[in-house]
């Protein structure tokens, strides 16, 4: 049960994050975004969302199915699982294009959270902070992120370190942070002197602490779990 539930939060994690709050607000102001644009970023956020869970289902399908029965697979990396897909029915073109999809994908999330990375720290010491601006006007905004993906590389770096154990842990932590972040997120969405006629519907409420309802009783089973291991 421990295991199911660590792989369970890492999933929600990866998906739910606290730095995308971060990533999605100061995207929305560097773009110059106004209020007549709320519909098209909302549309633009649900069909990201939609896409996304969409390309996860099909990954999670296609490598189960080939995987699965497979002596260590519940421990096999990303290269073991390359090696699979190349010795199954897919050709060398599939298989390299599903390693070239990881590759985007991680590329994407790089770009994604050392650009949040960038924006919280830029915020929090009241810097200037935009990709709008030269490197030379916002040079700690640049530093911050440049650091950031450095200090990133230099872990993965280290021989014989754990990446698969490191990435699961990381977003198990962020599922456990999640649930604070969003009541904070649903405080702000629901001052009306702040928020004005955009305040939150209530349906969005109800949707909002349903998904932080379910986090919070994961986040408790999975303690539970470490606490009493054998039960």
């Amino acid at each position: 049960m421990g295991a199911f539930t660590y792989v369970i939060l890492a999933n929600l994690g990866t998906t739910i994050a606290p730095w995308m709050l971060f990533f999605q607000q100061s995207s929305v102001v560097d773009k110059g975004l106004t209020i007549h644009d709320i519909p098209s970023g909302q549309a633009d956020t649900a069909i990201g969302s939609l896409s996304m869970g969409i390309i996860a289902i099909a990954i999670v399908v296609l490598t189960g199915t080939l995987v699965y029965g497979h002596a260590g697979a519940a421990n096999f990396d990303i290269q073991a699982i390359l090696h699979t897909l190349r010795q199954s029915s897919l050709d060398s073109i599939g298989t390299a294009l599903f390693a070239l999809g990881l590759i985007e994908s991680g590329l994407i999330a790089a770009i994604a959270i050392t650009a949040s990375t960038s924006w919280a720290v830029g915020e929090a010491l009241k810097l200037p902070r935009s990709l709008n601006l030269r490197p030379q006007r916002a040079l700690p905004f640049y530093l911050s992120g440049i650091l950031s993906a450095a200090m990133a590389a230099m872990v993965v770096l280290i021989p014989h370190i754990p990446l698969g154990f490191l990435n699961l842990t990381v977003q198990v932590i962020a599922s456990i942070f999640m649930p604070a972040a969003m009541l904070f997120l649903l405080m702000l969405l629901n001052d009306r002197d702040i928020m004005g006629s955009y305040i939150n519907r209530p349906w969005q409420n109800y949707s909002a602490f349903a998904i932080v309802g379910f986090l919070i009783l994961a986040n408790g089973l999975y303690g539970y779990t470490v606490v009493f291991p054998s039960s």
